[in-house]
């Protein structure tokens, strides 16, 4: 299976997406297990889809490291996880890093993880590109492995969901698997698989997924000519509706506040030259009103919104670090970015999450 990229800014190829099928089990563990071989995955110049570009080594020894004898508390799974598309595992730090600590566990191993999910109550949902969507509980940070969802419609690059362990899980998939235009998946932990898979015409190449508590979903993307497009799927069903009034530049990430508003990430601003912004839209149902626009101060793609609906977090493509910002609907304040120590310009980090997630 060749390696399919889509090309994310002028400054650092951020990697969009995958690798090659492989039959997983999952594991997560206090030390790292990186990934030898990862290979460059990005093209360094906006507009460009799908370029075949390597391979993705896939015999990786799963081991399964579970707690024992310890019962969760509040704090275990309170913090902010790291994904990073060309590392073999995603760190786990406190939900206060501005200490530039080093992460406290990881979640390993992974392969090729663009963006990703955490539930309302901090189960983790990890797109392992074409190896399903692993799902972790929330007896801590890094928690026990739960199972693999086989994600049979296409090249897994997000996930979202209210409850990830009892109810559905929105999957969006950059391409399908043959390299065609990219669609949102329903899948389940309980059924292992994937129920239904979302198209819409408008949507050629698909960023980031969101699911609402009412079971709405959304997904946003770019068509053909490369315009940012956003799609309200009711009910998670359905072709789907172009959501009017969405005026972002790129596709990214798309999170729900605790007050049902949209809040997308958009790799560019209104033209490639322009920095990342993050925009907040109410309704897009489908038409959307904008709340906000705040320009970040890096290149970013993906990012969520934590549980308190006090904070944003998303890693910076350019820099490495991870950016944490003070969250209001009406607008965003860089409050510190960190390190931690993961290799973030030579891996690219391009995912971010606080756990538990907001209440969508």
């Amino acid at each position: 299976m060749r390696l399919f990229s889509a090309a994310l800014s002028t400054a650092v190829a951020a990697g969009l997406l995958a690798g090659c099928a492989g039959n997983s089990t999952g594991s997560n563990s206090s030390l790292p297990n990186p990934v030898a071989g990862v290979q460059g995955h990005g093209v360094g110049a906006a507009g460009f889809r799908g370029i075949p570009v390597s391979t993705v080594p896939q015999k990786f020894l799963r081991r399964h490291h579970a707690m024992f004898g310890k019962a969760a508390t509040p704090a275990d799974l309170r913090g902010i996880y790291v994904s990073a598309f060309g590392a073999g595992n995603m760190w786990g730090f406190p939900k206060n890093n501005s200490g530039n600590g080093p992460a406290t566990c990881t979640v390993s191993p992974t392969t090729s993880v663009n963006n990703f999910g955490v539930d309302n109550s901090g189960n983790l949902m990890v797109p392992n590109a074409f190896d399903g969507v692993s799902v972790y509980s929330n007896s801590s940070m890094c928690g026990t492995f739960l199972g693999t969802i086989t994600d049979p419609y296409g090249q897994a690059s997000d996930a979202s969901a209210v409850d990830a362990v009892n109810g559905n899980i929105a999957v969006g998939n950059i391409f399908d698997n043959s390299g065609g235009p990219g669609s949102l998946s329903v899948c389940s932990l309980s059924s292992g698989t994937c129920s239904a898979n979302l198209t819409n015409p408008a949507i050629f190449e698909m960023g980031g997924v969101a699911m609402g508590s009412n079971g709405d979903c959304w997904a946003d993307g770019i068509n053909s000519s490369d315009v940012a497009v956003l799609v309200w799927y009711q009910g998670c069903a359905g072709s789907g509706v172009v959501a009017t009034g969405f005026t972002n530049g790129f596709y990214g990430g798309v999170d729900i506040d605790n007050k049902g508003n949209l809040v997308t990430t958009s790799l560019f601003g209104q033209s490639f030259s322009l920095p990342s912004q993050v925009v907040v839209y109410s309704g897009c149902n489908p038409a959307c009103t904008m709340i906000s626009s705040t320009t970040l101060s890096g290149e970013n793609i993906f990012g969520h919104v934590g549980k308190q609906n006090a904070r944003f977090v998303t890693p910076d493509l350019e820099t490495g670090g991870v950016e944490v910002y003070a969250y209001k609907s009406t607008g965003l304040t860089l409050m510190y970015s960190f390190t931690g120590g993961i290799p973030c310009i030579s891996d690219e980090c391009e995912g971010a999450a606080y756990s538990p997630s907001s209440k969508k």
